[in-house]
């Protein structure tokens, strides 16, 4: 396939997204913000530009599986670029040179559309609320994906199922259109019933309190020191922490509470998520000495990929910092805001283990039983060892790479943590004045945490990649783990 129908099908997102954009500039012109107002409109402006220009010259169609990844892939990548115009427009980061302006720029448009939060904005209470809206809806975009919904409207639902199953997201209800629908529906209702609770408990600014609600929800940026004070009421921690749960477990437990399917509530992915974050909070409570109510809240935001923190993390001892990564790194629900490995990913790579053990014992007792024969389970267990391997392996990789920065391993391993899993917490070595390749390094982060890794190797692959294939190497590579578990190996 050429790559017209990619570029065209770009050109559609980037329309979208400059018609989201668009959306905070009469919020600007309301509060006379005219210069936010004016960056805000340069970026929307961009991205029309640049979408109609695709849309001229090329002609959409439906994409490959392989073109679909890199559809996606581009996404995250062009889009932050178009929508950093805003910043460096204005510069909120008083950069020092042009260069180091895009860079910073660029860096906060990612953390953006990524939903990770990390930021070189010094207080986010001088921004403007024209930049400060537009800043969560790009939260809002990369969260509840439009990206995902363009491929919806313009592809046949057999060829979105079998991306679906990559990026592990849920036909819901029998109809991917209804599902995505479905989530735009249901987030939106949060956005606005969470957004009269703030107001009420005294965030008495409209636009920041459905910035705020939005920057919980996809587990964003957060508020400056500064602001916390106005969220020390057991009130509003006990908000936060239901906003930020709500956004991190499955979609289909959004939809099924909804829609009043309270029997279909509870799965195993979800009772093992409670069973996390019990275990944390009860583990960072008696280590750290903080109490069971703002345990809670930390476990929930590092979990939930919010990275909202009043105690200071940084502070703890290492023991509870160990927690709070390993925490990050096991993320939260599949089809959630959340990053990390997910919840399901550890079910499947538990079930993996089990069953190749039977396995393994059935043949030692019954040597003549009938030889294995791989399933679709088995290339679920497969996909599942495969993403947990190579998002550790890049865990270590980019973390090794950011000590030369300075940094001991255990910092570097919690500022490329929070990056990968789109966490957006450091411990203060993510600054505006660290060199510019850890900033790029940290960017690469992000997308890979947002996209995830299989995703970005199949777009980059030489050769079309079809989901036969990818069973039957699943399949192969699977028959060959356990010929290497067999009996004769240990014999050998």
């Amino acid at each position: 396939m050429g790559r017209k129908p990619l570029f065209a099908n770009l050109g559609f997102l980037l329309q979208i997204s400059g018609l989201f954009a668009l959306v905070s500039v009469p919020v600007g012109l309301y509060f006379n913000e005219t210069e936010a107002s004016v960056s805000v409109l340069l970026a929307s402006v961009s991205y029309l530009g640049c979408g109609f220009l695709l849309n001229a010259l090329c002609e959409r169609k439906e994409l490959s599986f392989k073109s679909s990844c890199t559809f996606i892939l581009l996404a995250f990548v062009l889009m932050p670029l178009v929508g950093s115009v805003p910043y460096v427009y204005s510069d909120p980061f008083r950069s020092s040179n042009l260069l180091d302006r895009f860079t910073n720029a660029y860096f906060e448009s990612v953390s953006g559309f990524t939903t990770t939060g990390l930021s070189f904005i010094p207080d986010s209470e001088i921004l403007p609320r024209t930049i400060l809206l537009y800043r969560s809806l790009t939260e809002l975009m990369g969260g509840i994906s439009i990206v995902f919904l363009l491929l919806v409207f313009f592809h046949t639902e057999e060829s979105m199922s079998n991306l679906n199953k990559t990026l592990g997201i849920e036909d819901i209800g029998g109809s991917l259109k209804k599902t995505y629908f479905s989530v735009f529906l249901i987030y939106g209702v949060y956005i606005v019933i969470f957004t009269v609770v703030f107001y009420i408990l005294g965030i008495y600014d409209v636009v920041k309190a459905v910035s705020f609600a939005i920057d919980i929800l996809t587990g964003g940026f957060q508020p400056s020191q500064a602001q916390w004070h106005q969220f020390q009421s057991i009130s509003m921690r006990l908000s936060l922490i239901v906003l930020m749960f709500v956004g991190s477990v499955n979609f289909g437990f959004n939809y099924n509470l909804m829609t009043y399917r309270l029997k279909e509530l509870v799965t195993k992915e979800l009772k093992l998520y409670l069973v996390v974050l019990t275990t944390g909070t009860l583990l960072i409570a008696t280590l750290s000495g903080i109490n069971a109510l703002d345990s809670l809240f930390h476990v929930v935001s590092m979990s939930s990929s919010t990275g909202f923190d009043y105690i200071g993390i940084s502070t703890l001892n290492d023991t509870a910092k160990s927690i709070f990564i390993l925490l990050m790194i096991l993320g939260a629900c599949s089809f959630s805001m959340a990053g990390g490995i997910k919840i399901y990913r550890i079910i499947s790579f538990s079930e993996s283990i089990k069953h190749n053990v039977e396995e393994i014992l059935r043949e030692e007792e019954n040597p003549s039983m009938r030889p294995f024969k791989e399933t679709a389970k088995d290339t679920e267990h497969f996909s599942a060892v495969i993403s947990i391997l190579l998002f550790v392996c890049t865990l270590v990789v980019f973390s090794i790479i950011f000590t030369t920065s300075g940094v001991s391993f255990t910092d570097a391993l919690f500022e490329v943590g929070s990056a990968l899993t789109t966490n957006g917490i450091s411990m203060g070595a993510t600054t505006a004045s660290m060199p510019i390749f850890y900033k790029y390094l940290l960017m690469i982060a992000m997308i890979i945490g947002r996209i995830e890794i299989m995703t970005i190797l199949i777009a980059i692959w030489k050769s079309d990649i079809k989901v036969p294939n990818l069973i039957k190497l699943s399949s192969s590579f699977y028959r060959f783990v356990r010929s290497a578990f067999s009996k004769e190996s240990f014999s050998r």
